[in-house]
């Protein structure tokens, strides 16, 4: 795997933002991404949808994996600027990608940097942060005389959510844990049976 965190910040949403800067119109699309594959695909996506723009400029991070593009602009005025963005917020598996309609207005080196920093720090805050938690998905099963007492317990402790329930002779629930050891023993206690059947990862919003 690319990605081999436990722990980090990312995007909570993909969105696309428009700025305009003298005549210039950028386009801000952020894509939460596990992969550099995937980053790739985003990037051919994007490059198509605006395949009429002057540049399409990228950065991403990936783990400890990261790239950029200044897509013809001059070297070091667009991609490096993005990523300087994504570090400034720390973080992680992440893609930005900025479009540019040229509006007949030079903007300089300067201009230039600015421009695609701001228009990544813009799409980077209208995406929002959230911290992700890498999480064990399981599936338990218990008696309905148990159902009660495992929610008021499971109510008392942070680190877990309820992803799914289904009743019929017993109740079976799918339960994703942060590495919580007192929620585990709970379960564990509990159950008629636990099953660890994946992981996956929990955002949670954080302000900046």
């Amino acid at each position: 795997m690319e990605n081999e965190l436990i722990e980090y910040k990312s995007i909570l949403k993909n969105i696309e933002i428009i700025y305009k800067i003298k005549r210039s119109e950028f386009i801000g699309n952020s894509f939460y991404v596990k992969s550099e594959i995937d980053a790739k695909e985003k990037i051919k996506e994007i490059s198509f949808k605006y395949k009429n723009a002057t540049h399409n400029c990228w950065a991403y991070k990936i783990g400890k994996n990261f790239n950029y593009s200044d897509n013809g602009e001059p070297s070091g005025t667009a991609g490096k600027p993005i990523l300087g963005s994504i570090e400034k917020y720390d973080l992680n598996n992440i893609l930005i990608i900025v479009t540019r309609y040229f509006g007949g207005i030079k903007l300089g080196v300067r201009g230039l940097i600015d421009a695609y920093s701001e228009t990544a720090e813009k799409t980077i805050i209208s995406s929002k942060i959230a911290k992700y938690k890498k999480s064990t998905l399981y599936r338990i099963k218990a008696e309905y005389s148990k159902y009660s007492e495992i929610e008021r317990m499971l109510k008392r402790y942070d680190g877990w959510n309820i992803k799914k329930q289904t009743f019929s002779d017993y109740v079976v629930f799918e339960i994703l844990i942060n590495d919580n050891e007192n929620i585990f023993n709970i379960l564990k206690n509990k159950s008629k049976e636990m099953l660890k059947i994946g992981i996956e990862e929990i955002p949670t919003e954080v302000k900046v």
